[in-house]
């Protein structure tokens, strides 16, 4: 694990709860198709703006309160970015949708040679994350920080850490104040 890395991704998630009382988080991958120009020719800088691009578009329309992401490379699967996403656990219960246009921009943005996967919970995971998590839930937190701690490996980081987050909004004084 690339310490820095794994304390800044730390440091933004504990940011965002302390923002958003609720947070459905969700992990979805992007990348070239194997059979596109793109895949075997793309650099880490063309990825890097594609990747701006596509926040820039789902800024506009998705309701996606925070983000973090890292770019990384293997043979197999060439450039590809790992994007963990913060969604208003007060106003969204299902990611799917979100997760769906997401790709439909990347695929837009890389001229159809784009590739999303959505990272689903499945039952050989040890832990899950793609459901609502309260601020003082500290077991799912737990839960949480170990799934985005992947983000921070230092394997197929070979180009350097190339990574983005999201700004987070400013906290509100409106509302109850949390007792927990």
């Amino acid at each position: 694990m690339d310490e820095l890395l794994l304390t800044d991704i730390n440091t933004h998630m504990e940011a965002m709860f302390q923002r958003f009382a609720k947070l459905l988080p969700f992990r979805i991958d992007f990348s070239y198709k194997k059979n596109s120009a793109s895949f075997g020719h793309a650099c880490k800088h063309s990825m890097y703006n594609e990747v701006q691009i596509l926040i820039k578009e789902f800024e506009k329309s998705l309701p996606i309160v925070g983000y973090y992401w890292v770019i990384e490379y293997t043979k197999r699967k060439g450039l590809h970015v790992h994007f963990v996403c913060y969604l208003n656990g007060q106003f969204q219960n299902c990611h799917y949708p979100v997760s769906r246009a997401m790709g439909n921009i990347w695929k837009q943005v890389t001229n159809h040679d784009g590739y999303h996967h959505l990272c689903v919970p499945k039952d050989i995971y040890e832990v899950k994350i793609g459901k609502v998590i309260r601020h003082f839930d500290t077991d799912e937190i737990d839960d949480l920080r170990y799934v985005i701690s992947y983000l921070a490996k230092c394997e197929q980081k070979e180009n350097g850490i190339i990574a983005g987050k999201s700004v987070i909004p400013v906290r509100s004084n409106r509302g109850r104040p949390r007792i927990r």
